[in-house]
């Protein structure tokens, strides 16, 4: 098994985003919102430009990459007192 590389997991998961969107897209114009890795799976959360956002997931045992695609539709806002 090799070692895990953080930067290139990060640049093969804003790849595999560009390929999903299949349109032209900068990998620049793409942000990473978030990490983890849990043993050999790493994940990653990629926002782009139009408020959609990706999870790619690593399953490091067996070499595999998901991608999940979520868009944000709407936001509720409360306040505390609302909650209460």
């Amino acid at each position: 098994m090799t070692e895990f590389n953080q930067a290139k997991f990060e640049s093969e998961a804003k790849k595999l985003v560009t390929k999903y969107l299949n349109y032209k897209v900068d990998e620049k114009e793409l942000s990473i919102v978030g990490f983890s890795k849990v043993g050999a799976d790493a994940k990653v959360m990629i926002c782009d430009m139009d408020d959609h956002c990706f999870e790619v997931t690593y399953f490091g045992e067996d070499g595999e990459y998901i991608v999940d695609f979520y868009s944000y539709v709407e936001c509720d806002k409360s306040d505390e007192e609302e909650l209460q």
